[in-house]
């Protein structure tokens, strides 16, 4: 399927480096265990909010009025690595992907199910707050638009990109049972080149975390480590801005990444000493943003109101630091094209922009425009929530938040909040996606970030004065209420078959999991830091989404038998499939750790045929010797 990020019909997934995980924590308050917090962090691309909503009405089913739109938070890390085809279309020509109906079940399960195992381990404990400023991990990508801010402002703060880890760590009665933190940069390592499915350094940093403190997911409530996604709109993590580095690849990019936040968590856990100490409070709200109206405090420009959703020519020209856009588009344009608008209607079958949304948007060149339709392309209403944990703000937005625009939002919501909190995150990519939140004035030089800031220039005061409101209720124990109702598209949307699920029999005289290949390049012997590789017939990917398969198993022998180390969840293992005259074969890799053992492995590989049944594979003797 399409990856979804870069938005490149070309960029189809071709196999698994690294599974992408629900990571979920539930907060009760002790003395008032009615007063929950549902907080996920999810190895998705983005939350699109029918999948918040769809988790929402399993947990009812389940426990009630115990977890609602109010005090559930599904977060994404924002991995451009992993598939699309989960949004609900309200198009049926294609242009956004499509929408799989089983794709976007496996996800909703997935979610819920990470929800309910946290819901079953409740248990009496300690949550512990702890900071630690990373300085090498992300530089920003858009500078032009980020000195547009007034000098004064940016004099306040010592760096250009948000350089904050703020970390917490659960302890149980059973013991350390997880720790969760928030830290701004764009899972964008693995670049628009990459096939294979992965959750970028986020992944990376959760998947060594939870291994150094031994979960190896063989069984429930294993330590849990969520690297969720903060105010990462301008934040990248290829510091040569040129769509590489620090690393010679974007693997190493991704790994070296990961190994710093994961460093810095490291410390911060082992130093978290401040208890949160406080009730639960939340307050959620849906907003219209077609026309909302401003006020002037929030503006410092007189009232002001929001536009119907477009995007603008530099959004198809892509971030020129992290790559991937049209090569007839670049960032920085601001005036309309003729041409252009001709080829954008002819070869998408976009939608034509109405005067009123130009003028709104100005001075935006609109590419297409997707919010004043009845209904429109894409839906106009987001949610936004702000949830107090003792001393700490979240504020979960559904959006990409550049550095200055967080810092702006941070601001309003704890001058309103007063000594309620003493500290504040922002979860982006939460309960929704509304594109990108640039302050006025970087909007107005339309770099990328100004092109996918859907709702015009004025969306960052927007959010300020319903974030204020948010924090408002809080502090004056008021109710918020809003009479916006979400136009849920669920059994609406134009359904997209799966790729793959067309007749794909293997050849007669063999059988699924049969080797194709013993191992590419067969040896004698390897040694670490070498990859060994085996090629089976397979079925294809899409014939069923099941989490409990492993496509991959590396396994040694011992005297007790053979003994798994590593699986498609590992770092070092790869899996490709490619058609062969319409079957399928996978291959599978193993980059061989330069501390495991001498001995004999194997490579096993499994999977589901087009029929439903389980088969399995297994390679020829590989003999690993360390030198």
């Amino acid at each position: 399927m399409q990856m979804w990020g870069f938005g490149r019909a070309d960029q189809v997934t071709e196999g698994l480096h690294i599974r992408q995980r629900s990571r979920a924590f539930v907060v009760a308050q002790a003395e008032d265990p009615a007063k929950r917090l549902v907080f996920v962090s999810a190895d998705l691309g983005s939350i699109e909010h029918h999948i918040t909503l769809a988790v929402i009405d399993r947990l009812r089913d389940r426990y009630g009025d115990a977890y609602t739109i109010k005090n559930v938070i599904l977060s994404a890390t924002h991995t451009h690595a992993g598939p699309g085809g989960y949004w609900h279309s309200r198009l049926d020509n294609g242009f956004d992907g499509g929408f799989y109906p089983e794709y976007f079940e496996a996800i909703v399960s997935g979610i819920t199910s990470s929800i309910v195992e946290a819901h079953e381990d409740l248990q009496p404990g300690n949550i512990y707050l702890a900071k630690k400023r990373i300085a090498n991990a992300g530089a920003n990508r858009s500078m032009t638009a980020y000195l547009e801010n007034p000098q004064r402002e940016r004099d306040q703060y010592a760096a250009n990109t948000p350089t904050e880890m703020t970390l917490l760590k659960f302890v149980g009665n059973s013991g350390a049972i997880g720790a969760l933190n928030w830290y701004a940069l764009h899972p964008t390592a693995m670049n628009f080149y990459n096939r294979l499915v992965s959750g970028d350094h986020k992944g990376y940093a959760s998947w060594r975390m939870e291994q150094l403190r031994g979960n190896r997911y063989t069984e429930k409530n294993g330590f849990v480590a969520a690297f969720a996604q903060a105010d990462a709109g301008d934040v990248t993590p290829n510091t040569n801005l040129d769509n590489t580095g620090p690393g010679k690849t974007d693997f190493e990019t991704t790994k070296i990444m990961g190994e710093r936040q994961l460093q810095a968590a490291l410390a911060a856990y082992a130093n978290a000493s401040e208890p949160l100490a406080g009730p639960i409070k939340t307050r959620q709200i849906y907003v219209d943003l077609r026309d909302y109206q401003i006020d002037p405090r929030f503006t410092k420009a007189g009232e002001q109101t929001t536009c119907p959703s477009a995007y603008g020519y530099s959004f198809a020209g892509g971030s020129t630091e992290d790559g991937g856009g049209h090569f007839l588009f670049r960032e920085g344009m601001t005036e309309q094209s003729f041409v252009l608008d001709f080829l954008i209607r002819w070869l998408a079958d976009a939608p034509r922009w109405t005067e009123r949304v130009r003028s709104c948007q100005s001075p935006k060149p609109i590419l297409f425009e997707t919010g004043s339709g009845e209904p429109p392309l894409q839906s106009q209403i987001r949610s936004v929530t702000l949830a107090l944990v003792g001393q700490l703000a979240i504020l979960a937005l559904p959006a990409e938040v550049t550095t200055m625009a967080g810092r702006r939002l941070k601001t309003a919501v704890m001058q309103e909040l007063g000594e309620l909190a003493t500290h504040i995150v922002i979860a982006g990519y939460a309960n929704g996606y509304a594109g990108y939140v640039t302050t006025p004035e970087e909007y107005l030089v339309q770099q990328y970030e100004g092109g996918h800031t859907l709702h015009g220039r004025w969306t960052l005061p927007a959010y300020q004065q319903i974030a204020n409101g948010l924090a408002s209720g809080i502090k004056a124990g008021s109710q918020t209420t809003s009479k916006t109702v979400y136009d849920d598209w669920r059994g609406k949307s134009f359904a997209t078959s799966l790729p793959g699920r067309e007749n794909r029999e293997i050849p007669e005289h063999v059988n699924y999991g049969d080797l194709y290949s013993k191992h590419r390049g067969h040896k004698p012997e390897y040694s670490g830091g070498e990859t060994v590789a085996a090629e089976f017939w397979s079925s294809h990917p899409t014939d069923a989404f099941r989490t409990d398969v492993n496509y991959l198993r590396v396994e040694h022998k011992t005297n007790s038998g053979w003994k798994t180390v590593a699986t498609d969840s590992d770092w070092s293992t790869k899996v490709r499939w490619r058609s062969e005259n319409g079957a399928m074969v996978a291959t599978l890799s193993w980059h061989i750790p330069t501390e495991v053992a001498s001995g004999e492995y194997r490579l096993i590989h499994a999977g589901i045929d087009p029929h439903g049944a389980e088969f399995f594979g297994v390679s020829g003797e590989i003999r690993i010797e360390q030198r």
